[in-house]
């Protein structure tokens, strides 16, 4: 072509490609849609030329939620351990996640054997970590450092603090967890619950005040769950589970499919313990079967004493916490 022949050419594409343009920018604003997260009402956007982003990875196929996003499960002792590494496993299962994506980080970081099933800490650098009484706002805010360009969304089972000592006491006193390193459990096991409450109270006291830090005003990435509303009935279980799958993959087919969503909550069913007597039973480090949860008359009992006689600088310092969770306070 001569020099005419191409500015010819050119003012032919130039229209074109306009209009190209005016149609890409168009579908982009079309499905920037509101977005209500359950914490506050901020609207966020996702444009098509993000979730084309987000739908496709090197070789075609969907992203699995661990190439995405890093994720962590936090429990406390006598607030959901056991049922939130439960349900953790199950979710990763029916994922098919490979074992390098899920890891789990405990305080103390001890060995119970040489089993690597009792190794508390193991594959602290997976994208999906459970924190059993060791996640707080400071090793929060440096996960989400370590997180870079992924985001990272939390998760905790939450409870009343003084709830968590009642149960705490009862739990060791019936000689559950000898191995535990915060709690001196041989001597819990003989104290009646004036003393008993006493010595659990202090052991327990800066699990909670670490729970409180994280729980107690949750950002979007960050979502809270009543361990005893999944407790007290089957329907708060469901609801609690459909949270939690909603926060981590969101309510969509990007990141997990509808029958993936429909087995995990069927799965999840059985660690519900109004449907399955025997969800609270868990394997105990010497390989036993343990009864996980703590006997109702011993925490009624261990309950009313601590209002009634915690050590008063104490029992501030959990009437702090619980007001600052946003449960309910009682005078001593």
């Amino acid at each position: 072509f001569g020099s005419r022949a191409r500015e010819t050419l050119l003012e032919k594409q130039l229209p074109l490609a306009r209009n190209a343009m005016r149609i890409i920018w168009c579908c982009i604003f079309i499905f920037c849609v509101p977005t209500h997260s359950s914490i506050s009402s901020e609207i966020s956007c996702v444009s098509m030329v993000q979730r084309q982003a987000l739908a496709v990875v090197p070789g075609g196929r969907k992203p699995r939620p661990w190439e995405v996003n890093n994720y962590i499960i936090a429990n406390y002792h006598k607030a959901g351990a056991f049922l939130s590494d439960s349900l953790t496993r199950t979710i990763l299962e029916i994922l098919g996640a490979p074992k390098e994506v899920f890891g789990h980080v405990e305080y103390p970081c001890y060995s119970s054997g040489s089993d690597s099933f009792l190794h508390l800490c193991h594959n602290m650098e997976a994208p999906f970590l459970v924190y059993t009484d060791a996640f707080n706002a400071s090793v929060e805010s440096a996960e989400r450092l370590k997180s870079g360009s992924k985001k990272l969304l939390v998760a905790g089972f939450v409870r009343d603090p003084l709830e968590m000592v009642a149960s705490a006491y009862c739990y060791h006193h019936a000689g559950e967890e000898l191995g535990n390193q915060m709690f001196p459990v041989k001597e819990i096991m003989q104290m009646g619950p004036e003393e008993g409450t006493q010595v659990t109270a202090t052991a327990l006291l800066p699990l909670a005040e670490w729970m409180t830090s994280v729980f107690e005003n949750p950002d979007n990435n960050t979502l809270r769950l009543e361990f005893d509303d999944l407790t007290k009935s089957s329907a708060g279980f469901d609801l609690g589970v459909q949270r939690l799958l909603d926060h981590f993959f969101g309510a969509g087919t990007d990141l997990i499919s509808k029958p993936e969503r429909f087995h995990i909550t069927e799965a999840a069913k059985e660690l519900d313990a109004n449907r399955n007597p025997w969800a609270t039973t868990v394997v105990n480090s010497s390989h036993e079967l343990a009864e996980h949860s703590s006997n109702p008359v011993c925490k009624e009992v261990a309950h009313s004493i601590l209002h009634k006689s915690l050590n008063p600088a104490l029992f501030a310092r959990y009437k702090d916490l619980q007001r600052r969770l946003g449960y309910p306070v009682h005078a001593m």
